[in-house]
């Protein structure tokens, strides 16, 4: 059994002991009490996305049962009847969470590891592309990344936030975009947060078999859950085919189209008062007049007459922090491709590889000579930065329910054990073992079952981790990787990629 933290004001479920078996099926009551209404909902849509039976709607920035008007805000009839709950298993704020997928997502390809994650590199980029950097947020190499995977024919297009025509100023909406004029139009952050995940109904809508996926930590660990997560649990005695087919389809269905992801670091992003209470009304700044926003120990706003006006930082985040931004333990979008951040650079951009997709990608988009890489070595301040702002982050999220993922000591996820908690149940029932395997492989389609856990050592320490600081000393950083270590990028020869 495992014991999830409590602290006062916790409610009794809390304190009670939740077995590994338990854990491997979150419902969509879980899901509405324990996040919902919780209030650790970080609002990506995912689950209103990949909910097969249209219970749940998007509604002021969360998802509301609306099937059923009588019906209470955490019932679902599919759930409590035939059996479902996809929403629930691609919840970003239920476990497994990003440090428990890392055998999943992983397995035994991850040559380092660090507390900003699993990586094969690191490396400081920026784009070549003068008209590109104009508009930049800091390198402009999310742009020229799209941009050029687009011309190659990698990608059919890619799902971003960017504020369109048909926008307020300064508040986004989540964009499929398919063509050169409109990546370049996407290009910045405004940070206010915007459902990146919701585009992939248009995705699927428009028939577009390979897009790229851009958004923060919150919005690419669903796609890594949609598209790792062991479908087994949505066989159950009451169900037919045809309903387990659809499920299965709206699980895998969206992931499925994303050729690779691009994560975004990100600490908190702002309420939407920050734009019109702080900067319009009592700076007297109109929106329209903004050509874009970065944090660099405060708040800069660009104006289009190329002024600058600031906040503090602190009162930024002390006023205007998004409270679900609290729950998060992922600064630098650990279940990425290709992660990327301006954390402690100017002008430019942390990139961090982490799986072999991003790093083929990358090789061709390096190839091109669009893009400037330096080893992170020769920027020891954003590593520093990186470092600090990782294990902070991770330190920060509150403890929540059993199944928030937020527990001490919970274990990796392994689809094989996924699996065989699935049989156990229809064993228990009394189906027949040959029925089992009929039934289990409806739920899988095409795909073999996990017929073996492959996986990293679950809990190694990190390498060359110094730990935690004594009382009263400041905590020392590890240095930064070389280029042999992993610190340059793949087509690293020893001088600057120019």
């Amino acid at each position: 059994m495992l014991m999830s933290n409590t602290k006062k004001g916790d409610s009794i479920r809390n304190t009670r002991p939740i077995s590994i078996e338990a854990l491997q099926h979150n419902s969509f009551k879980d899901m509405m009490n324990d996040v919902v209404d919780a209030g650790s909902c970080c609002e990506c849509g995912s689950c209103v996305l990949v909910c097969p039976h249209n219970v749940i709607e998007y509604i002021s920035d969360k998802p509301k049962q609306t099937a059923k008007a009588t019906a209470d805000f955490d019932y679902c009839g599919i759930s409590e009847g035939v059996g479902c709950d996809v929403c629930a298993t691609v919840c970003p704020r239920l476990w497994p969470r990003e440090e428990h997928l890392k055998d999943a997502v992983f397995s035994d390809d991850r040559p380092y590891e660090d507390i900003f994650g699993v990586y094969r590199h690191i490396f400081v980029a920026r784009t070549k592309r003068a008209e590109l950097l104009e508009r930049a947020q800091d390198g402009g190499v999310v742009t020229a990344l799209l941009s050029w995977a687009k011309a190659a024919g990698v990608i059919d297009g890619a799902v971003v936030s960017a504020v369109g025509e048909e926008d307020d100023p300064c508040f986004p909406t989540p964009k499929v975009v398919t063509n050169e004029g409109e990546i370049r139009a996407s290009a910045g952050s405004w940070y206010t947060y915007c459902a990146n995940n919701l585009a992939l109904k248009e995705v699927k809508d428009r028939d577009l078999k390979a897009v790229a996926f851009v958004g923060v930590p919150c919005q690419i660990t669903p796609l890594r859950k949609m598209s790792h997560m062991d479908p087994s649990f949505l066989v159950t005695i009451k169900k037919k085919t045809k309903p387990l087919i659809r499920q299965r389809d709206f699980l895998r269905g969206f992931s499925d189209r994303v050729s690779f992801s691009v994560g975004l670091f990100c600490t908190e992003v702002f309420t939407h008062e920050l734009m019109t209470e702080r900067i319009e009304k009592d700076m007297g700044i109109p929106l329209t007049e903004i050509s874009k926003f970065n944090v660099k120990g405060e708040v800069l706003i660009y104006k289009h007459d190329k002024t600058v006006a600031t906040i503090p930082l602190a009162e930024a985040m002390r006023c205007f922090q998004r409270p679900e931004c609290q729950h998060c333990g992922d600064f630098s979008a650990e279940m990425a491709d290709i992660a990327c951040g301006g954390v402690g650079t100017d002008g430019a951009t942390i990139i961090v590889i982490r799986t072999e997709k991003g790093e083929e990608i990358w090789r061709k988009f390096e190839g091109s000579g669009e893009v400037q890489c330096t080893p992170i070595g020769e920027n020891k301040r954003a590593w520093n930065i990186l470092q600090r702002l990782a294990r902070r982050q991770r330190e920060r999220v509150p403890s929540g329910a059993d199944r928030s993922g937020t527990a001490d000591r919970l274990p990796q996820y392994y689809p094989k054990q996924a699996f065989d908690v699935s049989a156990g149940r229809l064993r228990t029932a009394g189906v027949a073992e040959a029925e089992i395997g009929e039934r289990l492989q409806s739920a899988y389609g095409a795909d073999e079952p996990p017929f073996e856990i492959r996986g990293f050592m679950a809990g190694q320490p990190i390498p060359d981790d110094p730990g935690a600081a004594a009382l009263g000393e400041k905590r020392k950083l590890p240095p930064p990787p070389s280029p042999l270590q992993g610190g340059a990028p793949p087509g690293w020869l020893g001088g600057s990629s120019e």
